[in-house]
């Protein structure tokens, strides 16, 4: 299920960028969880769209279903992690999921 989460985190920054367009992973051991980065130069999101991330079947995407950033997060909490993001529009987003060691 956690592979899940990665793929779908990194299908939406594929979908988010252009030809031109970066995507950055890194890792980092914070205390006794492992912190997931996952970031991109994409189209980013507004601070309203932002809030509703989480909701199931919100979506921005033209054939989007809503349902991969919610059962996502579900996954990550089942797992006992948090699954958080930032997003500047026209700048990008970071995905940012903690799980415990």
């Amino acid at each position: 299920r956690l592979k899940q989460v990665f793929v779908n985190v990194i299908k939406n920054s594929i979908e988010s960028i252009d030809k031109f367009g970066i995507i950055e992973l890194s890792i980092l051991k914070k205390e006794k969880n492992i912190v997931i980065f996952i970031k991109d130069n994409g189209v980013g999101m507004t601070v309203e769209e932002l809030e509703h991330i989480k909701e199931m079947f919100y979506t921005t995407k033209r054939n989007g279903t809503g349902l991969g950033v919610a059962l996502s997060n579900e996954i990550i909490i089942a797992h006992g992690g948090s699954m958080d993001y930032e997003s500047d529009k026209n700048k990008g987003t970071k995905c940012i999921i903690s799980l415990p060691l």
